[in-house]
């Protein structure tokens, strides 16, 4: 299996499940090419240049994956000064486009940044 340490994120506002602040929040998810992008939802992604997680564009370019954002209200019971804890998303990719956001809780004790196939 491919290791890659960069991420691409993905900015959009979240409410936290821990304190029901919305943030605007960076998310953090290893799909598509990973070149350290930005993007906001409804933004295509970019499976040119840097590595490409999956190695191969799903059919279509439908897939599910998790991403991981922090919460930046200091009254949070997750924040701790510089080092937040990590909350998990599922960011679903439809026809190559960040199409939708969802808050869960995922696998809340790592951090795998799972790709699932194919999106619903």
């Amino acid at each position: 299996m491919q290791r890659i340490a960069a991420t691409n994120t993905l900015y959009y506002e979240l409410e936290c499940p821990f304190c029901g602040q919305v943030v605007r929040s960076g998310i953090g998810f290893r799909a598509g090419a990973i070149n350290r992008r930005n993007y906001k939802l409804g933004e295509k992604l970019s499976w040119e240049g840097g590595s490409c997680r999956p190695a191969q564009r799903p059919a279509g370019g439908n897939l599910k994956t998790i991403g991981y954002f922090n919460c930046d209200n200091p009254r949070c019971q997750t924040w701790k000064d510089c080092f937040p804890d990590v909350q998990e998303a599922l960011i679903t990719i439809r026809n190559d486009v960040l199409d939708e956001v969802k808050v869960l809780r995922y696998k809340p004790t790592e951090h795998t940044f799972d790709i699932i196939e194919p999106a619903d």
